[in-house]
């Protein structure tokens, strides 16, 4: 049926938040379209937080600024507060099990798991794509977007600035700028903390044609496609991932289970309704993380099948669920569109719906995905 029949199936659920009941009723909704296919489908139940963009660093920063009021009392004390505070969220960026699960509450939440039935000899290979949505608000908003990196720098340095201002304005009586730093980092971390919770009050789910509506019906098509025309070498592992969007649980809880081979590879879709069309070379916030080598030669060989259509990109700013597979060592990429300035279209906005997807650029997505798939057995069978 190709991935644009998906596509249009999928966003007529609505909009899928992470761990919300649309999120449940789009993974019953994607479990049944593969068991029509003659998969094997696993529901993977898990608990997560819902909004770990969002409150998780508001907590931090509500934390940092009631703790620099002890310093009046004792630096010392308040400076421990602040690093304590600090480690949920340096472990949520570096995916950490000490993590914003710490202080968020969590809900249910499920992965889609298909395996063909009986198995297929051959070495695994996990076509993956999330399907939860994330929350459209100011922090997306088209006037806010160039200002997204910034914000997101200029926050964390401020939360490194204020204890280390701290500690040193009191192990040095005699540098007071070093107070005055801490203080005037204190006062930003005060406007984004209120930015960042009005944008969370005020925003809701989106549709999320492209993301990540479009790396949903492309993962669906190529299981399709799978069916009609096995590739000889491989077993696939079709994986459907919840709170992707929610510092990538889903596909945190899927690896913990799976039980996987060493040299399995991975191929995640994500974002591939708009723009020009991308394969990561590596991902990471804090840590960059390159993909494996060889895979990536595979994909940019398969690329220049394409001409000039599909190009390399080296990082984003948000992960996807490649970082998980290739941090726990296992060959990763994902493929995504974006403009020629590397901005996702209608990222997290309420203009990210299916009338604003591009087919063209979709089937684009599934004709590559296949060809690479098919390249992958090929290296696998050498």
């Amino acid at each position: 049926m190709g991935a644009w029949h998906y596509l249009e199936g999928l966003c007529r659920l609505g909009p899928r938040g992470s761990a919300t009941e649309g999120e449940r009723q789009a993974a019953q909704w994607i479990a049944a379209r593969l068991e029509e296919l003659g998969y094997d489908v696993e529901i993977q139940p898990f608990m997560s937080p819902r909004h770990t963009l969002y409150l998780g660093p508001a907590a931090v920063m509500a934390g940092m600024l009631v703790a620099r009021n002890l310093a009046a009392w004792s630096a010392p004390l308040a400076v421990a507060v602040m690093i304590l505070l600090l480690v949920p969220l340096v472990g949520e960026m570096l995916g950490a099990r000490v993590n914003f699960d710490l202080i968020l509450p969590k809900r249910p939440s499920q992965n889609v798991v298909a395996r063909e039935t009986g198995g297929r000899p051959g070495v695994p290979v996990v076509v993956s794509a999330h399907y939860d949505t994330q929350r459209g608000s100011w922090l997306f908003a088209p006037w806010f977007r160039p200002w997204l990196r910034p914000f997101f720098v200029s926050v964390y340095a401020a939360l490194a600035v204020v204890p280390l201002g701290t500690l040193l304005a009191w192990a040095f009586p005699g540098a007071g700028w070093m107070n005055g730093a801490a203080r005037i980092a204190a006062v930003w971390l005060a406007a984004a903390l209120v930015f960042l919770f009005l944008s969370w009050a005020t925003g809701r789910y989106v549709e999320g044609a492209n993301d990540n509506g479009s790396g949903v019906a492309v993962a669906l098509a190529l299981a399709e496609r799978w069916k009609a025309e096995p590739i000889p070498g491989l077993a696939p592992i079709f994986v459907f991932t919840g709170c992707e969007e929610s510092g990538l649980r889903g596909m945190r809880r899927f690896l913990a289970t799976a039980d996987l081979p060493p040299g399995t590879a991975f191929l995640n879709l994500d974002n591939v309704g708009g723009g020009r069309l991308h394969y990561l070379l590596g991902e990471g916030m804090l840590v960059y993380r390159r993909y494996d080598a060889d895979l990536v030669a595979t994909a940019r060989a398969v690329a220049q099948e394409f001409g000039d259509e599909i190009r390399p990109l080296p990082n984003l700013l948000l992960p996807t669920d490649a970082l998980v597979a290739a941090a726990a060592g296992y060959p990763a990429v994902t493929l995504l569109a974006a403009g020629e300035n590397g901005a996702i279209p209608n990222y997290h906005w309420h203009s990210d719906v299916l009338a604003n997807a591009d087919r063209r650029v979709v089937e684009l997505a599934e004709t590559y995905a296949w060809r690479l798939l098919v390249a992958i057995g090929r290296r696998a069978g050498a």
